[in-house]
Formats: structure tokens, C-alpha cells, sequence
């Protein structure tokens, strides 16, 4: 299967690429950078809002999967319009080429949790009220709307929730490099509400979600779907999982700056959905991610 890929030298556009090589499929990747990251794809340097070379990687894809962003938190509160601009713009842009396709009949975009703002029910199933507090959260609804647009009863668009993904090749401004980059030069990590609970879900995990969607037969239309781990973990209970595995004790310190002001205290998801309809479920614990 043909897959184009924006946004390839990404995180999870990495690990997903290099997933899909290893099972056979041929992967065109999409990236601002000068060269790809990934050994095995195919590769064309750009900008997203270029109309003409998003034409050209796309023109034998089978399958469409969109992750060019800005996602990271305080590039986006930092560069409001840079982001409207490369996040919305962009994936119309994206969007408008997939659905002139003749041979593209499925396309594949990572939300996020935050769509969910204002939880009034845990878990969070696909169900619940979409009022997004924060910046990400709004920009992700936004091109959700977009998407729902755009779509129509002769292809695919499946639309991933993704909560809290973590793992290797993770910007350092996250939270868990963030305790990992600190946990190796002291025994004391600083950092924001350690209370806070959040739903942390592995890369690996989050791949295998992707890799199902791409392989198996899906419905026309929209399909909406949590990928999370089921529970809620706070910082301070990461830092305490990181001491067991490393048999160090750390002391933890909570600066009140640092705390965010648009998100609730408690989130997690629900995942019945997508262990219905694809088959998936987590297959990594917490601690289990954080042992690789």
C-alpha cells in the first residue's frame, strides 16, 4: 500500500513510517526539513501550503496520513497565527488534494484530547461534549470541523484522539523527557502540578493504532476514535516510577508558575470504541514504557 505521510520527521510521523517499511508498504513522506529522517521512504521537502508538491507526494498515495503541525504547546500560544496558518491552512490544502485523488480513498489525522476541555464524565468516550479550554485543543477542533467539511460517503476519514503520547525521539519540552533529562544529572526534578492527572499512552501503542486504521477496511465517512490509555497518572507518580526502575529516590519540587490555567485536573479516556471497531488496546503499562 502507497502511504503519504506529512509531517514524516516528526514523532509519531517517524515511528509510524518506520513501522509501516518494516511491514511492506511503501511510504512517500512530507517534511519542512532537507532531508528525511526515515531510511526506506520516499521524500519531498516542503511546506504544506505549497498546493503543488502536496500534488505531486500525494499523486499515487492510497492512503493519507496528516500530522504536519504545531502541537506543542508553547509554540502555539507563542506563534498563534503561524500555527492557524500551518494547522488549518494547511491541512485545508492537504484535505483539497486527497479528495481530487483517484487512487487516495482514506484519510488519517491525529487530534487530540484536549479536544475534550470541560470534562463532565470520565472516562472520556468519542461521545462526550467537545469545549476545549486550551489553545491545542481549539485548533484540533477546528480542523476536526474541517475535516467533517470535507468529508464524504465515498472515502474514509478517520480522526485520532490522541491523549498524552510518549517516547523516544519526544521533543524535550515534554513532560516525561522533561523528568528524564533531569533524572539523569540529580536526584531532585523540577517541575509544574505534580497532581495533575493526565492519560499517558506509548508511541508504540499509538503506531499500532495508525497501522491498524491504514491495513483494515474502514466505513465511509467519519470515524472518531480515543487513542489513551484508560487511566489517569499525575507527574509525581511518573517520577515515582522512574525511581523504581532506576532503584533512585527523587525528590520532587512543584513550581506554581509553571502550572497551566486550561486544563482540568483530572483527564482519561475511554478506549472501547477502537477495541470494538479495530481491534486495539494498549499493550504497555506505564511502567513497561518507561523500562524501553
Amino acid at each position: 500500500m502507497n502511504v503519504l505521510i506529512t509531517g514524516v520527521n516528526g514523532f509519531i510521523g517517524q515511528h509510524l513510517a518506520n513501522a509501516l517499511i518494516s511491514r511492506g508498504h511503501y511510504v512517500v513522506g512530507f517534511g519542512r526539513a532537507k532531508e528525511c529522517l526515515v531510511k526506506g521512504a520516499s521524500y519531498f521537502s516542503g511546506d504544506v501550503l505549497d498546493n503543488q508538491l502536496v500534488e505531486k507526494a500525494a499523486k499515487d498515495a492510497d492512503v493519507v496520513v496528516h500530522l504536519a503541525a504545531l502541537t506543542a504547546h508553547k509554540d502555539i500560544v507563542d506563534n498563534k497565527f503561524e500555527a492557524l496558518e500551518t494547522n488549518f491552512q494547511g491541512t485545508k490544502n492537504v484535505l483539497e488534494i486527497f479528495s481530487k485523488s483517484q487512487s487516495a480513498k482514506k484519510f488519517i489525522f491525529c487530534s487530540s484530547g484536549k479536544v475534550y476541555g470541560t470534562i463532565k464524565s470520565l472516562p472520556i468516550a468519542e461521545d462526550h461534549p467537545t469545549l476545549p479550554l486550551n489553545i491545542l485543543g481549539k485548533f484540533k477542533l477546528l480542523i476536526e470541523n474541517l475535516i467533517d467539511f470535507y468529508s464524504n460517503d465515498n472515502k474514509s476519514f478517520i480522526i485520532f484522539r490522541a491523549f498524552n503520547v510518549f517516547g523516544p525521539k519526544q521533543k524535550d519540552s515534554f513532560l516525561v523527557p522533561t523528568i528524564l533529562n533531569q533524572a539523569k544529572d540529580s536526584d531532585e526534578i523540577n517541575l509544574g502540578d505534580i497532581k495533575a492527572k493526565r492519560d499517558y499512552v506509548y508511541i508504540d501503542d499509538v503506531v499500532d493504532a495508525f497501522v491498524r486504521a491504514i491495513e483494515k477496511e474502514n466505513p465511509k465517512g467519519v470515524s472518531i476514535f480515543n487513542i489513551c490509555s484508560g487511566k489517569g497518572t499525575s507527574a509525581e507518580e511518573i517520577v515515582s516510577a522512574i525511581g523504581r526502575i532506576k532503584a533512585t529516590p527523587f525528590k520532587i519540587r512543584s513550581n506554581s508558575a509553571l502550572y497551566r490555567k486550561d486544563e482540568m485536573d483530572t483527564e482519561f479516556g475511554s478506549y472501547e470504541k477502537i477495541k470494538k471497531e479495530l481491534g486495539w488496546e494498549p499493550k504497555h503499562t506505564l511502567e513497561s514504557a518507561l523500562k524501553k
